[in-house]
């Protein structure tokens, strides 16, 4: 059965297109068909795996906008829409077409056009129903979540089965999860039962410096009883930064640098969790 799994958070900065690429062909290296979907008008997840996203002629916005206007050639849509990475890796590329999917969202969800009680057409699920067909084609399908455009979050974690938290190992950047939280609780209830909460990852974690160990510590002390705090932080390293210029996962740039090493554990907690 295909997993999918929201990375997300409300604060930027902390890694999620990082954790969404290098997770992603961390799984791959296990033999697993992973689908890389780049969920933000950004682009950086798209630029990361080494495209330019203002030159994708069909993007997830194309999609997105296939599935509410013409849900009946959705299928054709995805065949044409989905890019094949030189590294394993497949992609449903952004730029800033998906702002116009996001805005057109919103006017589905605030004119009503959903008939009241039909669910599966309800502008909140318009994600799930497009990842529907692509199922049977991946084993892990990953969402990159930008920052802005509620509706495309709430869309993502409505279509998934897991949502991982990046943190940053930093005081103040910790104070985000209440506010994951939160929006999960809320589509838990409305829209997506079977929703659970993988993990939360603290990112760019250095072994020495006080100030990363009493984060860990803080972390693990307010929410390790609640929530899985995945056992290896993901290292900070400059090759991780660098890697999105190659356009490439850490696992091509530098597949021994200590981060490389807190993917794949992160991948193999992953796999556990079936």
């Amino acid at each position: 059965m295909t997993s999918i799994i929201s990375i997300m958070n409300s604060k930027g900065g902390v890694g999620k297109t990082t954790t969404t690429l290098n997770l992603g062909a961390a799984l791959a290296s296990k033999g697993k068909r992973v689908l890389l979907i780049d969920n933000d008008p950004q682009g950086n997840l798209t630029a990361a795996l080494g495209y330019t996203p203002a030159e994708q002629s069909r993007t997830f916005a194309n999609l997105l906008l296939a599935a509410i206007d013409y849900p009946e050639d959705l299928e054709l849509h995805l065949q044409r829409g989905v890019l094949h990475a030189d590294n394993g890796l497949d992609l449903l590329p952004a730029n800033r077409r998906l702002a116009d999917a996001a805005a057109r969202l919103q006017v589905m969800q605030l004119s009503q056009y959903n008939a009241v009680g039909d669910m599966e057409r309800a502008s909140e699920k318009v994600m799930a129903s497009l990842l529907g067909p692509l199922l049977q084609h991946y084993d892990y399908i990953t969402i990159d979540c930008g920052l802005k455009h509620e509706l495309l979050t709430v869309n993502a974690l409505s279509a998934s089965d897991y949502c991982i938290i990046p943190v940053q190992a930093h005081f103040l950047a910790s104070e985000g999860i209440p506010d994951v939280l939160e929006l999960v609780k809320s589509v838990q209830v409305k829209f997506n039962p079977k929703l659970r909460i993988a993990g939360i990852l603290l990112t760019m974690y250095q072994s020495r410096p006080q100030l990363c160990q009493s984060v860990k510590a803080s972390v693990g002390e307010i929410y390790g009883e609640s929530f899985r705090v995945f056992q290896r932080p993901i290292e900070y390293s400059i090759k991780v930064a660098e890697c999105p210029a190659a356009g490439q996962s850490i696992f091509e740039y530098a597949p021994k640098n200590a981060a490389a090493e807190s993917y794949r554990s992160l991948a193999e907690e992953v796999l556990a969790l079936g």
